[in-house]
């Protein structure tokens, strides 16, 4: 009869330790995906998918314009810069509401007084000041008249930035149109994943995600400060602005 040696005892004590503990994690492991099952929690694999994104365009004759006059001016000193401007941003004001133009119809954008630096040299030194007013005037299109003698006369007071007229469609007549443009765009994202799914052989049995977007692209019209030699006002057209619609979906399929 054999008897078992100290070194043999040993790695049997040792063996069944491992086994012990192989049972004991496989056991750890079922428990958690029992518990996660029977919380609601999806362990499948993630659904297939195609995503496609889908367009919608108008073409809207706009009713609303912005025209943004600005004034720049110079001086020794800040203070100096900021009087000079004042001065003259006083008197384009006036100019605008000389037209019937509203509080509510002129906004300031933009001011601003600033060093003007020369850096030649290997140094930089102060040259002077630059003061920068800005108004945005905001018309709508019974009114779109105004915009010839908006700018005329506002450089004529003294305005000597004009930063162009940029016409768009109004809140109210971009939501008129955004439901047709929406389902329009939505039918184009449906058509070209049906497309797509019967190129592969497969069916579209949900959607999973949507991202839906209406954007206008604005219509700018460059202009240049003065008048005509004519005398004539400067030429404004409204043109067209294009609101366009963009859905990109997310279709589960079978």
């Amino acid at each position: 009869m054999s008897s078992t040696g100290p070194l043999e005892k040993v790695l049997m004590v040792v063996m069944v330790v491992a086994v012990a503990a192989v049972l004991a994690a496989t056991a750890v492991l079922l428990s958690n995906v029992g518990e996660r099952a029977s919380h609601g929690v999806d362990v499948s694999p993630e659904p297939r998918r195609i995503i496609t994104t889908g367009f919608a365009t108008l073409t809207l004759v706009p009713d609303e314009a912005r025209v943004t006059i600005g004034v720049v001016t110079r001086g020794e000193t800040a203070e100096e810069a900021s009087r000079k401007n004042a001065e003259v941003m006083t008197r384009v004001i006036e100019a605008l509401k000389g037209l019937g133009l509203t509080e509510r119809e002129i906004q300031t954008r933009w001011l601003s007084v600033n060093a003007e630096y020369d850096c030649s040299g290997g140094r930089c030194t102060v040259l002077g000041y630059v003061a920068t007013n800005t108004v945005e005037v905001k018309l709508r299109s019974e009114r779109f008249q105004l915009i010839s003698e908006v700018i005329d006369r506002t450089v004529a007071a003294g305005a000597n930035l004009v930063q162009g007229v940029h016409f768009s469609v109004s809140e109210e007549m971009r939501k008129s149109v955004e439901e047709e443009l929406m389902r329009a765009a939505i039918a184009d994202a449906r058509r070209k994943a049906q497309r797509a799914a019967e190129e592969l052989g497969a069916r579209i049995t949900g959607v999973l995600y949507v991202d839906l977007s209406v954007d206008q692209i604005p219509y700018p019209v460059v202009t240049a400060v003065g008048r005509a030699e004519s005398g004539a006002g400067t030429p404004v057209v409204p043109g067209e602005v294009t609101v366009t619609a963009r859905v990109q979906v997310s279709f589960e399929i079978g």
